[in-house]
């Protein structure tokens, strides 16, 4: 097992590889240093993906090795609007996905949990 540190000053890893896979803890729309970023929930969308593709690289894979992805968005009147801003990213299919409505840290609108091959 291995444990990725995050540049967030919160205790968590930012990603841990197992039996080759990749588990990234939350991602919310922040800076690298863990300041929230507000916008538009596709604005949100687009750097929360962003954010994951940064972390697949940076543990060795890729947004096309994402296996699974849990979405928790504020409300689910966002859930066409998130959508629009995904859709994007998966040119090649997209993986299997949960999407929850929850209210997150910061009152940001949207969250993502991903489990990606190594």
């Amino acid at each position: 097992m291995k444990k990725y540190a995050s540049t967030m000053p919160f205790p968590f890893s930012r990603a841990v590889e197992a039996n080759g896979f990749l588990f990234l803890s939350g991602q919310l729309s922040m800076t690298n240093t863990g300041e929230p970023v507000k916008g538009s929930v596709e604005e949100q969308t687009r750097l929360v993906l962003q954010n994951v593709e940064a972390t697949l690289k940076a543990c060795g894979s890729s947004l096309d090795k994402i296996v699974r992805i849990t979405v928790w968005l504020s409300d689910m009147a966002h859930f066409q609007a998130f959508n629009n801003a995904y859709r994007p990213h998966f040119p090649d299919g997209f993986p299997a996905r949960t999407t929850v409505v929850s209210r997150l840290a910061f009152d940001l609108d949207v969250e993502m949990e991903v489990q990606a091959l190594a």
